[in-house]
C-alpha cells in the first residue's frame, strides 16, 4: 500500500539541470558564408552536403522544431544555416542570427574570463575562493579547508548536483552559494568528477570581484564586444528584446506533440549557462578557441593560461577527462574539446578539433535532445575521416560486425576505473544486463553487436574485439556521461567462481503471501480506502528541507504537495499527482508537465493502492532472482516487470518479509535515471504496518529523506487533490 511507490521524485529534468522544403531551408545562408570565404570545391560541397543531409533527416525524426549550424575550418566559417523554426505555432523560420539558449555551453566562457583574470594577475587558479568570497564554506572540513579556484572549474568539489535552490527562482547569487555549505558531500574533494552549476556560479561571482565588476559585465566585455559577437546577451529579458530569437520547445515523443516551454532566467547561477547567442556569434567564440587564444591578430588570453583550459584537470571516466569548461576526449585519435549544454527548452553543442582547425556550434530549440551531442561524429566523419587511413580492423568495425550467436556476449564485464562488475546473461534467447544498484536492463538490438540498453535514451553497449587483444572480446559502453570500455572477465579473473543458479526455497506466490500477511493482512489492507501521510522532507545533498502532504485513494490514486525551504527561507513548492488516468508535475518554479507514454505507465502502476494485493495484476511476470543484503538484512531480490513501463526490482526482507527497497527507473520528457528507494522504521497503522522513514536516491538529487509525521487512513481527500491545481485538465 505505496510502499511500491516513488514517494518523492522530484522532476529536475536534464533540461532543467544546465543536447520539408519550407522545413529544410535552402542552402543560402551557407552559399552566402561561402562567397565571403572560398569554399575549397567540389568536394568539400559534397561533404557539406552530407553534413546538412544527416543532421535534417535527424532534426525531423527527432521531433525538433528548430535549429541552427556553424562549422569552422582554419579559421573562417565553411558552413552556417538555420534548419526548421524558431516560432513553430507561426512557422517561422530559423536564420543564422537567431538567438538560442547554450545553457552549459557559457561554463566555458566563465573559464576564459577566469583566465584573462590570471594573466593580469588580479587571481590564481590555486587561490581559495574565501579569498574573494569570505562567506564560502563546504561541509567538509577537508574540503572547505583546501578547495581553490581549480577545483570550482574542474567539477571536483566533492560536492552532488545542488540545483534545486537556484532552480526555484527565489534565492540571489550569494545565498544559492551559502546553501552549499548546507549540502551533504557525496564525495571528497578531488576524489571523482560531479557536475556542479553552483560552482561555476562561485567562479563567476569571484572573476567579478576580482575584476572590480561582475560576470556579466566582464563576459561582454572582455569577450563578447572584441570578438564582435554584438548579439548575444546574459539573459531572458535581453534575448526577448532581441529582433530575431527563438522560442523553447519540448517534444513528447509519445503523443508526438510540440509543447512550447517558459524561458528560465536565472541569474543567480548565470555564469554556469545563461548565455543567449546565435551560430554566426558562435562562430567568432569558435575561432577564438581555435586560434589558441588569438583572434584576428591579437592575443586575448596568454599561451600558458589558455593551455590550462584545454588541459586535463579532472579524471571522468575511461578517455573522458574535464578541463576548464570543456569536456575532453579523443576521436580516432584526435583529441577534442566539446561542451553541451541544456536548459528548459533549449540544447546546444559546441565541439573543437584542434589539430584539424575545426569547429562547429549546434543550438537547438527543444529540451535534451541527442541530436547536438551526436552530430560530432556527422561533422567529424565528414570532414576529418579516419586519420590512420588504414583498413578497418575488427577493434574499429565492431558496431557493424554482423551479430552472432548472443550466448557468446554473455559474461562478467568489468569497469576497471570505478571497480565495478557488470554481467550480461541470456534469458528467453535476449541479452540483459545487470548493474549494481539497478534493475536488470534487457539490450535490445541496435544492428550488429550494438545494443541500446532498455529504454534508457542515450546508452548503448557494443561487444567487440579487445584493442589491447582482438581474440578478447571486451563491451563498449557508451552514454551521456561518457564512453568506457569494460573488460570481459575470464573465469579465472572473477573473484571467485561463478555461483550456481539461484534457486529460491519459496514461489513468488508464497512469497507474496508472507508480504501481505506482514502488513498486516489481505483483510486490513482491504478495509482502508484513503491514506493521507503529513512528512518532513530533507534533501541531504541539495541543501533543501520541505514538508510533504501524500495523499492516496482507492483504487489508484495519488499526490504529494510539497514545500521546500532553504536557508530558513520558503523557496518553492511542487506537486506530483495522478487521477488514476491522467497525470503530471507543477510547482512555483515548474512549468506544469503532464505525464505520457512509458513516465503515465509507470505512475499507474506505482499509484496501486493495493499493489501488494494486485502484484499479479500490476505486473506480467515476477521472478526471484536471488538474495542480498539491505544493510544487515538479507532480502529476497524480485523482479516485477509490467505490460508497460519500466520493470521494479524490490528487496524484500527474509526476516520480517516487508519490503527494504525498491530500484525503479524515473522517466519523463526528456531522461531516464535510476532511482533506489529504502524503508525503514515500519509502524502500524489502523492494523497495517508502514515504512516511516524513506530514502529514495538519484545521481541529479542525491538523497531525499521522508520521516512520516503522522498517517491516518480513511480520512477525507480534498477536492482536486489528485487533479491539476494550476489551471487546465
Amino acid at each position: 500500500m505505496q510502499v511500491w511507490r516513488r514517494s518523492l521524485n522530484f522532476a529536475l529534468s536534464a533540461a532543467m539541470l544546465l543536447s520539408t522544403a519550407s522545413a529544410l531551408a535552402p542552402r543560402a545562408a551557407a552559399q552566402a558564408a561561402a562567397q565571403a570565404h572560398p569554399a575549397a570545391g567540389p568536394e568539400l560541397d559534397a561533404k557539406l552536403a552530407a553534413v546538412e543531409k544527416a543532421v535534417e533527416e535527424k532534426r525531423q525524426a527527432l521531433g525538433i522544431p528548430g535549429l541552427s549550424l556553424v562549422i569552422v575550418k582554419d579559421d573562417r566559417v565553411i558552413y552556417m544555416n538555420g534548419f526548421g523554426y524558431k516560432d513553430f505555432e507561426k512557422k517561422v523560420p530559423v536564420t543564422p542570427d537567431t538567438l538560442f539558449a547554450i545553457g552549459s555551453s557559457s561554463k566555458a566562457f566563465t573559464a576564459m574570463l577566469v583566465a584573462m583574470a590570471a594573466d593580469e594577475g588580479k587571481l590564481s587558479l590555486d587561490d581559495a575562493p574565501k579569498k574573494f568570497l569570505p562567506y564560502f564554506r563546504l561541509q567538509d572540513p577537508d574540503a572547505d579547508a583546501r578547495i581553490t579556484l581549480r577545483d570550482l572549474l574542474s567539477h571536483s568539489s566533492g560536492l552532488n548536483r545542488t540545483d534545486l535552490p537556484w532552480v526555484s527562482g527565489v534565492l540571489n547569487r550569494e545565498e544559492v552559494i551559502r546553501v552549499a555549505a548546507q549540502a551533504k558531500p557525496t564525495a571528497k574533494l578531488r576524489e571523482k568528477f560531479q557536475y556542479q552549476n553552483v560552482m561555476y556560479a562561485a567562479a563567476g561571482e569571484i572573476v567579478g570581484r576580482a575584476e572590480n565588476s561582475t560576470w556579466e559585465k566582464l563576459v561582454s566585455r572582455r569577450i563578447f564586444k572584441p570578438l564582435g559577437m554584438n548579439s548575444s546577451d546574459t539573459s531572458v529579458p535581453e534575448m526577448e528584446k532581441a529582433r530575431d530569437f527563438s522560442y523553447g520547445y519540448v517534444y513528447e515523443e509519445a503523443t508526438k506533440e510540440t509543447r512550447r516551454v517558459p524561458m528560465r532566467d536565472f541569474p543567480a547561477v548565470a555564469p554556469a549557462g545563461a548565455i543567449n547567442s546565435s551560430a554566426r556569434d558562435m562562430a567568432q567564440w569558435l575561432r577564438l578557441m581555435l586560434g589558441g587564444g588569438v583572434f584576428e591578430g591579437k592575443r586575448l588570453v596568454s599561451e600558458q593560461s589558455f593551455a590550462e583550459l584545454l588541459k586535463p584537470q579532472m579524471k571522468i571516466a575511461g578517455n573522458v577527462d574535464y578541463g576548464l569548461g570543456w569536456f575532453l576526449r579523443e576521436w580516432k585519435g584526435h583529441k577534442v574539446a566539446e561542451h553541451g549544454g541544456n536548459i528548459d527548452g533549449f540544447n546546444a553543442h559546441v565541439a573543437l578539433m584542434p589539430d584539424q582547425h575545426l569547429g562547429f556550434v549546434m543550438l537547438t530549440n527543444v529540451s535534451a535532445s541527442p541530436l547536438p551531442a551526436s552530430t560530432m561524429n556527422v561533422v567529424w566523419s565528414n570532414l576529418v575521416g579516419d586519420p590512420s587511413a588504414e583498413p578497418a580492423t575488427p577493434a574499429a568495425t565492431a558496431a557493424a560486425e554482423p551479430a552472432g550467436r548472443v550466448e557468446n556476449e554473455a559474461g562478467d564485464y568489468l569497469l576497471e576505473a570505478a571497480k565495478l562488475k557488470m554481467s550480461v546473461a541470456v534469458k528467453e534467447g535476449k541479452l540483459n544486463i545487470s548493474v549494481p544498484g539497478q534493475p536488470t536492463y534487457t539490450l535490445v538490438p541496435a544492428g550488429g553487436r550494438r545494443y541500446r540498453l532498455g529504454e534508457l535514451e542515450g546508452f548503448y553497449v557494443t561487444f567487440r574485439p579487445a584493442k589491447e587483444n582482438p581474440q578478447e572480446t571486451e563491451m563498449y559502453l557508451e552514454q551521456p556521461q561518457g564512453n568506457v570500455a569494460l573488460k570481459k572477465l575470464k573465469p579465472a579473473d572473477a573473484s571467485a567462481p561463478a555461483a550456481a543458479e539461484f534457486k529460491s526455497p519459496l514461489s513468488v506466490d508464497e512469497l507474496m503471501s508472507k508480504v501481505v500477511a506482514a502488513m498486516g493482512g489481505e483483510e486490513a489492507l482491504r478495509r482502508h480506502k484513503t491514506l493521507r501521510m503529513l512528512a518532513d522532507v530533507e534533501l541531504s545533498h541539495q541543501g533543501v528541507n520541505g514538508e510533504a502532504v501524500i495523499y492516496a485513494s482507492a483504487p489508484n490514486s495519488a499526490s504529494q504537495d510539497v514545500t521546500l525551504t532553504a536557508l530558513g527561507k520558503k523557496i518553492g513548492t511542487y506537486r506530483e499527482f495522478f487521477d488514476g488516468e491522467r497525470g503530471g508535475e507543477e510547482g512555483s518554479f515548474l512549468p506544469f508537465d503532464p505525464k505520457t507514454g512509458k513516465e503515465l505507465d509507470e505512475t499507474r502502476n506505482a499509484s496501486d493502492f493495493y499493489a501488494p494485493l494486485n502484484w499479479k495484476t500490476v505486473f506480467k511476470t515476477a521472478e526471484i532472482k536471488r538474495l542480498a543484503k539491505v544493510g544487515d538484512e538479507d532480502a529476497y531480490v524480485v523482479v516485477f516487470t509490467p505490460e508497460k513501463g519500466s520493470p521494479v526490482t524490490q528487496y524484500i526482507s527474509t526476516k520480517t518479509f516487508l519490503p527494504l527497497r525498491t530500484d525503479t527507473i524515473a522517466t519523463s520528457d526528456t531522461i531516464s535515471m535510476p532511482v533506489t528507494e529504502t524503508y525503514s522504521d515500519y509502524r502500524s497503522v489502523d492494523g497495517v504496518m508502514l515504512p516511516f522513514k524513506r530514502v529514495s536516491n538519484s545521481v541529479a538529487m542525491g538523497d531525499t529523506v521522508l520521516k512520516v509525521r503522522e498517517a491516518a487512513f480513511d480520512v477525507a481527500v480534498p477536492e482536486g487533490a489528485f487533479k491539476r491545481k494550476s489551471g487546465g485538465k
